[in-house]
C-alpha cells in the first residue's frame, strides 16, 4: 500500500500557496470534468486516466514536476493507491479514500471560543456548504445547516461535552441533502425549519417562529425572521448572542442565493429584494454575516473562516447594494444559468418524500454548489 494523505490534510493544504501539492487526478475525463480538488487556491492539476497512467508510466511522469509534493486522486482511492505504487516517486502520495471522501469531508474551523461558550463553522470543502455547531461547554448545543457526516457533528458534541439539543435547517436546501432530520432523530434533538419551506414535509419537525429565542447555556439563538426570503419561501436567519447572523442562502460573504428553484424567479427575487433592504438592513450592521455557502474559498479569511460584517456587505456587494427593486430583479433574472436537473429531487429528498441508498445521495451530490448568484 502507498503512502496516503487524508482529505483533511489535503484540506488544509490547498488553502496554503506556500503548502499546495501537484494533484495527478486519474480519474475518467468526465468525472474529472464534473469537479476537481479546490481550496483557496486551485492546485496546479493534471488528468491522467488510471490505465494510461500505468501503462505510460515514463509519459505520466514527464508531467509531474519532481521537486513537488504529489497528490494522486482517484474515486475511492484504490485505482490511485496503484499508480502511487508504479510511478514510484519519493514525494507521491495517494488520497485516501479519494474523491468519495472527499465530498463529505467537513474542516471545522473555531469562529468564536472562550473557554465556554464556542461557534464553528464546518467547510464542507467539496461542495463549499458551511454548517455550525454554537453552544456552551458542559451544557448543549444547537447545529444548524447538518451534512455530509453526522460523525463530525457528534465528535463537536463530545469534546464540547454539550449534547445536541437543536438541529436547525436555515431553508430547504436543494444541492445538498440535508442531515438535520437525522441527526435530530440520532440525539433526540428537536428539528426546526420554517413552515413555510416544509409545509407537507414527511418527517418531524418544529415550525420556526418570528423573535424565537432559544438558548444553550447563556448563549442566546435569535430567530430574526421566519420571513427572510428569497432563496425560498421560508428562508430564515439566525442571530446568535448578537454577534452573527446564520443567513443560509439569502445572502452570501459575496452576492445571493438564486431564487429560481422553486420555479417562481421573479415572485421571489422580489422578496429577496425586500429581505436585503427592509429586513437584514434594519439589523445592526456590526452583524457578521455567516451563510451556508460560498463560491470560492479565495473568500476567506486568514483564520480560515467565512464571514462578512453585514454593513460591509449592504454597501459593497455588487449584488446586494443594488437600490432600485427593478434593477435588482432585471438583474437577477439576466445572470441565473439554469438550475441542475438534479436539485428537484434533492429537494424531495429534504421534504421526506423519496428515500435514497447512499449511493444514489452520493451521485446526486457530485460536484460544487450552483446556488449562489454574483457579481
Amino acid at each position: 500500500m502507498a503512502k496516503s494523505i487524508t482529505t483533511k490534510e489535503l484540506a488544509r493544504k490547498v488553502d496554503d500557496p506556500n503548502l499546495a501539492p501537484f494533484i495527478l487526478d486519474v480519474r475518467a475525463p468526465d468525472q474529472f470534468a464534473r469537479w476537481q480538488i479546490e481550496g483557496k487556491i486551485r492546485p496546479e492539476t493534471v488528468n491522467v486516466p488510471y490505465w494510461t497512467a500505468i501503462e505510460q508510466d515514463e509519459d505520466t511522469r514527464s508531467l509531474i514536476p519532481s521537486e513537488r509534493d504529489v497528490v494522486v486522486v482517484c474515486a475511492k482511492g484504490d485505482s490511485s493507491d496503484l499508480v502511487v505504487d508504479v510511478l514510484g516517486l519519493s514525494k507521491m502520495v495517494n488520497l485516501d479514500g479519494g474523491m468519495d471522501a472527499w465530498a463529505t469531508t467537513l474542516v471545522p474551523h473555531t469562529m468564536h471560543d472562550d473557554g465556554e461558550e464556542f461557534m464553528i463553522q464546518l467547510d464542507r470543502i467539496a461542495k463549499a456548504c458551511l454548517s455550525y455547531a454554537i453552544g456552551e461547554r458542559g451544557a448543549e448545543m444547537a447545529v444548524i445547516d447538518p451534512a455530509a457526516d453526522l460523525e463530525a457533528y457528534l465528535q463537536v458534541s463530545e469534546e464540547m461535552d454539550a449534547p445536541i439539543t437543536h438541529v436547525f435547517d436555515t431553508h430547504l436546501h436543494a444541492d445538498h441533502v440535508s442531515l438535520a432530520a437525522e441527526l435530530a432523530q440520532r440525539t433526540g434533538a428537536t428539528y426546526h425549519i420554517a413552515e413555510g419551506d416544509a409545509e407537507g414535509a414527511d418527517m418531524d419537525y418544529e415550525p420556526l417562529r418570528d423573535g424565537e429565542v432559544f438558548e444553550f447555556g447563556n448563549v442566546r439563538l435569535i430567530v430574526r425572521s421566519v420571513a427572510t426570503p428569497g432563496h425560498t419561501p421560508g428562508s430564515t436567519s439566525l442571530e446568535v448572542d448578537g454577534r452573527f447572523l446564520l443567513t443560509g442562502d439569502a445572502v452570501f460573504v459575496t452576492g445571493i442565493g438564486r431564487p429560481d428553484l422553486g420555479g417562481e424567479t421573479e415572485p421571489w427575487a422580489r422578496d429577496l429584494f425586500h429581505t436585503i433592504h427592509d429586513r437584514l438592513a434594519a439589523l445592526d450592521h456590526d452583524l457578521e454575516v455567516c451563510p451556508a455557502h460560498y463560491t470560492s474559498r479565495a473568500e476567506s479569511l486568514d483564520d480560515g473562516t467565512l464571514r462578512r460584517r453585514l454593513g460591509d456587505l449592504l454597501v459593497n456587494d455588487p449584488v446586494v447594494s443594488i437600490p432600485d427593486e427593478m434593477d435588482f430583479v432585471s438583474y437577477v433574472v439576466e445572470h441565473l444559468g439554469t438550475p441542475p436537473g438534479e436539485y428537484s429531487e434533492i429537494r424531495r429528498i429534504n421534504m421526506g418524500w423519496d428515500k435514497p441508498t447512499a449511493e444514489q445521495v452520493q451521485e446526486l451530490e457530485v460536484g460544487r454548489n450552483e446556488c449562489a448568484l454574483t457579481g
